[in-house]
């Protein structure tokens, strides 16, 4: 019985079989190139069909003209070493779709041995390409992100009780410069004695297969070179079964270096303290009050003088403590702060006991982390006291001026009769004439104390005018024109051409600029230089009294305007000053809506007040 030939005896058949139905790309080239073969794979991969790609070069088919001659390079290095290579690359199809194939190219022999082309084996590895690159940007961001948080990381291996700790946690613990594999026990004796017993619980916990495996802790490493990092540590542990029973397998440990963070947290907590020390000693009252005006924080002056325990403060308001006339003017200095954002310092008369209490209190707005006001703070210092004695002061200057007023009537009358008398020996008219100087000094030293306390009164009225410039100093200097005169001096006046229109009280106004030219007539010696110049700008008259005096030390200049300073360098002349004048003056041009200011570069150097006057709109 002859057998029937089998199908698979036919070796070249059944190759054929195989290449068609595997999703592998199979193809063969002639020497030149040309192919001569390629599976429905292969043709689905290049996008042609058979009769378009046989006996053609990969130049003449592909439609990424670089894809082709990378790939007949490849072609050549095969056939001309007569050995098998392999090769990946991305081949864009004729739709514009890239694949990427891992390629196997080996020569193709005669029956003699001789190279008459290739055969290419290729497999689509799009989708693991697509992995990797997955799996590579997860590692980096990863990575990006231990970074950025300033980990280390070391994985610990409970089988064999070693550590694989990174290059950073190496460094940072002194154990090496890169990554390297240490006994568990050499991690530990990094820790800090004082954190070992701390350190150990937290592990035995975290080791219990009944939690949930995760620790988190601070605690100090004592290195070998001496120096102490605090080291917050995250660690994960993963169980596994062994023989039934749940034991620690790994973990996964991240550190960080947080020995800046707790620093500062201790400075911190320290200035806490340390803040909360003074407020609380501190002797002035401190306090705060949110913005429903109940109070949130108080010292334990504040809760002493309203008889309050730190509970009972808790949530009061001005209205229980004061009362509600008073609790409205608080509420309304509570408003300006939180409408200005500014710091307000006033006087605050309240009732205490049936009693009047006056306060200097200094309010500020508090603010939260995004920069919104929630609270207004407040220190105040009783001044009940210093208000009293400088009501009794200004009463007793205002009754010492009157009361020096008296007398002065019938001795100028007096000195006047006798003027009129006449044919007075020498020495008794130079007597007449000496007291005549000093009652026009006494007239004005009492005028001064008058003003100076009907100014601190708030009794001084001014009579507003329209005026000019050279009005008001003209009449300054009428006044102090004799004391210029009899030093000797050079009065030079500079004003602008055009008139200077200004609102003000002439009487007043004259006063400032003669107190002025007075005080420089005072200071400068016989024979000096005075100047009056003024200059409009910014809708200012600017007004500068100069001399070429003693000037005025540095150390003096800050309290120049201060009641009862006294001058700023050896007068001349036989007439001193209570030093009010100054006080007075500066008093008198803010009552005008004006500022002045004084310079000297020093003793000897003379001395400049500026005067700013608001025009006339």
């Amino acid at each position: 019985m002859t057998a029937t030939p089998s199908l698979f005896t036919d070796a070249g058949l059944l190759a054929r079989a195989i290449a068609d139905a595997t999703d592998d790309a199979i193809f063969a080239k002639d020497s030149e190139g040309r192919y001569q073969y390629a599976n429905p794979a292969a043709l689905a991969a290049i996008g042609r069909r058979a009769e378009d790609l046989l006996g053609r070069r990969d130049d003449e088919v592909q439609a990424d003209a670089a894809f082709a001659l990378r790939a007949m390079a490849q072609d050549r290095r095969v056939l001309e070493c007569g050995e098998g290579a392999d090769f990946e690359q991305a081949l864009m199809r004729p739709d514009g779709t890239v694949r990427h194939w891992h390629v196997r190219k080996m020569p193709l022999r005669d029956a003699a041995g001789s190279i008459v082309g290739l055969l290419g084996i290729g497999r689509d590895v799009t989708q693991r390409k697509i992995d990797e690159a997955q799996r590579e940007a997860t590692r980096l961001m990863l990575e990006m992100g231990v970074q950025a948080a300033g980990l280390v990381m070391a994985e610990i291996d409970y089988r064999t009780n070693l550590n694989h700790i990174s290059a950073e946690l190496a460094r940072l613990l002194e154990l090496g410069d890169g990554p390297t594999v240490v006994p568990r026990q050499a991690i530990f004796d990094r820790v800090h004695p004082d954190d070992r017993a701390r350190y150990l619980e937290g592990i035995a916990r975290t080791l219990d297969p009944g939690g949930n495996g995760h620790l988190a802790i601070d605690v100090r490493a004592l290195l070998p070179s001496g120096e102490v990092r605090w080291l917050h540590i995250r660690l994960q542990i993963v169980f596994a079964l062994v023989d039934g029973v749940l034991q620690p397998e790994r973990g996964i440990c991240a550190a960080r270096d947080v020995t800046t963070e707790m620093l500062a947290q201790r400075q911190l907590r320290a200035a806490q303290r340390l803040a909360q020390s003074v407020i609380e000693g501190a002797g002035a009252l401190v306090y705060a009050k949110d913005l429903q005006g109940r109070y949130i924080l108080s010292n334990q002056a504040w809760r002493s003088l309203h008889g309050l325990s730190a509970e009972q403060a808790k949530g009061v308001t001005d209205a229980d403590i004061f009362g509600a006339e008073a609790a409205a003017l608080l509420a309304e200095n509570d408003r300006k702060v939180l409408a200005t954002g500014e710091p307000l310092l006033a006087q605050e008369r309240v009732l205490l006991a049936g009693q009047p209490v006056t306060f200097r209190s200094s309010r500020f707005p508090l603010y939260d982390e995004s920069g919104l006001a929630f609270a207004v703070c407040g220190v105040s210092t009783d001044i009940t006291d210093v208000v009293e004695a400088d009501r009794r002061k200004d009463e007793f200057i205002a009754t010492l001026a009157h009361e020096l007023r008296n007398p002065l009537a019938p001795i100028r009358t007096g000195l006047e009769i006798l003027r009129r008398v006449g044919g007075l020996p020498p020495a008794a008219a130079r007597t007449r004439d000496m007291m005549e100087r000093q009652m026009t000094h006494m007239v004005r030293l009492v005028d001064d104390l008058l003003d100076v306390s009907r100014v601190s009164r708030g009794k001084l009225e001014l009579r507003l005018q329209a005026l000019t410039l050279d009005q008001v100093v003209a009449e300054a200097i009428d006044t102090c024109e004799p004391a210029i005169r009899a030093a000797r001096h050079t009065l030079a006046v500079e004003l602008p051409s055009a008139p200077v229109p200004l609102k003000g009280d002439l009487t007043r106004l004259a006063q400032v600029f003669s107190n002025l030219v007075s005080n420089a007539v005072r200071y400068t010696p016989a024979g000096g230089r005075i100047t009056v110049r003024a200059h409009v700008a910014s809708e200012e008259a600017v007004i500068e009294v100069a001399d070429n005096g003693n000037g005025i030390a540095a150390d003096v200049l800050p309290d120049i305007f201060g009641l009862f300073a006294q001058g700023h360098g050896p007068h001349h002349g036989d007439q001193s000053g209570l030093g009010i004048g100054l006080w007075l003056v500066k008093r008198l041009v803010e009552l005008h809506g004006g500022a002045i200011v004084a310079h000297s570069p020093g003793p000897g150097a003379g001395a400049i007040f500026t005067v700013r006057l608001p025009l006339v709109p």
